[in-house]
């Protein structure tokens, strides 16, 4: 990897996002905390007056954010001779994610050419990670005072050490992500379900070609099967022992506020995820050969595909979940999503089932140079992170999206530059609307601003 065109790159990519926080901060447009910021902005600078034991029963995240930032900033205070208010100010706490999305750039190369194994050309590699860092809803939390950068980086940076087969460091790694947000869990289970699947796999391949099964495994060979889980996957454990403890601890995943973000099925959150996916990845995932090669899978498996359509029709009719937070809340792009769409005509729920059902399997097709034990523990934990969320969240799908692209191949370089071009359009048109077209709610001063 050529060094200076590296730096070239995430220098842009880091510019670019430090511009806009001060921007957005500097000129008045967004000087003050905005959003959830009303409660991450406080809680930082009251760490940063060393009041660590005061705590905002609102936030739901461990204060993995308000730590590191903290940690990073406070060493500059006797060198610059600013007071702690100057030193935490709002501008100085949003450029903390311009670090993250260093980091993420970074990770988007290394994980990519490890996916690779560096045969794919230097600048495909720097291509797809200069793509992935303008990914619209990553970009735009890298210029706010939001725990999105934190979270991926850490848990991306774990995920490289697990390629590299560094499983303590993935999670030590993952444990840290998961102070940034606690349903980071589901990856570090992941990762782990990936060493036990490589396992399990390799013990098959070493026993008899005639009995090729799970069940010979477990009758012949599971006590070579259990130590070699133990010793590949106690790191893990350890992790998810603590996570449960916490959980047992505190009665819930979250902190804070438990009413707003309980527990639920939600099934069709995997088709909200699939369209979110297929629109973020059009020129990957829409192309005349996937079309055609997915009607004839239709014709192949049409009693497959009529049982898909039933049982999701009866799952979306049962199941569909809404959130106060998505009916009230203008400010959000999902909120014009349920309202002019879901909201608006009952049988769009249904009539996107194809969409859907395409979204899922070309999703899964453009997977398919993965062992499918992977890609079945990858679809497993997409489903655990998100059926669970009653709230339509876009940001909940930035780390799955991630891991997905990150795996993607096939990918040209004609395709990058269009998919590139559509993250510029959806972050041009975020922006613009963020800064410049706020909107106004009765009895209330301030203007409010529409985002992700």
């Amino acid at each position: 990897m050529g060094v200076f065109k590296f730096l070239v790159i995430q220098s842009v990519v880091v510019i670019l996002s430090s511009l806009l926080a001060w921007h957005i901060s500097q000129y008045g447009h967004q000087p003050t905390a905005y959003m959830d910021e009303i409660f991450h902005i406080p809680q930082a600078q009251k760490y940063c007056n060393g009041s660590f034991e005061e705590w905002d029963p609102k936030i739901t995240t461990l204060p993995g954010l308000y730590l590191f930032s903290i940690g990073l900033l406070k060493p500059f205070q006797q060198i610059l001779s600013i007071t702690n208010r100057e030193l935490c100010s709002v501008l100085n706490l949003r450029l903390i994610n311009t670090l993250f999305c260093a980091g993420n750039f970074y990770l988007f190369v290394v994980i990519t050419e490890t996916l690779n194994k560096k045969n794919q050309q230097e600048n495909y590699t720097l291509l797809k990670a200069l793509t992935l860092s303008l990914m619209p809803l990553l970009f735009f939390f890298n210029f706010l005072f939001y725990t999105d950068s934190g979270s991926l980086f850490f848990i991306l940076y774990a995920y490289y050490y697990h390629l590299k087969g560094s499983y303590s460091a993935a999670a030590i790694l993952g444990m840290i992500s998961m102070i940034f947000r606690q349903t980071n869990i589901v990856w570090v289970f992941f990762m782990s379900l990936c060493n036990v699947s490589r396992i399990l796999y390799k013990q098959m391949r070493l026993e008899s070609r005639e009995t090729h099964t799970v069940c010979f495994l477990l009758t012949h060979s599971l006590p070579v099967f259990v130590i070699n889980t133990v010793i590949s996957c106690w790191s893990y454990g350890i992790v998810g022992v603590t996570a449960i403890a916490f959980v047992l601890w505190n009665g819930s995943v979250v902190v804070g506020d438990k009413s707003a973000h309980e527990a639920s099925f939600n099934p069709p959150q995997l088709g909200y995820f699939a369209l979110f996916t297929l629109g973020l990845s059009l020129m990957h995932l829409v192309t005349v050969t996937k079309i055609k090669q997915f009607l004839n899978n239709i014709c192949s498996n049409a009693f497959v595909y009529m049982v898909a359509i039933a049982t999701s029709t009866l799952l979306i009719y049962q199941f569909t979940q809404v959130h106060p937070y998505l009916l009230a809340d203008n400010r959000h792009y999902t909120f014009y999503f349920w309202s002019k769409l879901y909201a608006r005509f009952t049988w769009s729920r249904y009539i996107l089932l194809p969409v859907y059902l395409f979204s899922l399997w070309s999703i899964n097709h453009s997977l398919s140079h993965i062992h499918s034990m992977i890609r079945g523990c990858l679809w497993v934990c997409i489903c655990a992170a998100l059926v669970p969320q009653k709230l339509i969240e876009f940001r909940y799908f930035v780390v799955p999206y991630m891991l997905i692209r990150l795996h993607m191949k096939g990918e040209t370089t004609r395709s990058l530059l269009l998919e590139l071009t559509l993250y510029i359009l959806i972050n041009s048109f975020t922006l613009h609307r963020f800064l410049y077209k706020p909107i106004f709610w009765p009895n209330v001063e301030e203007p409010q601003r529409i985002m992700w």
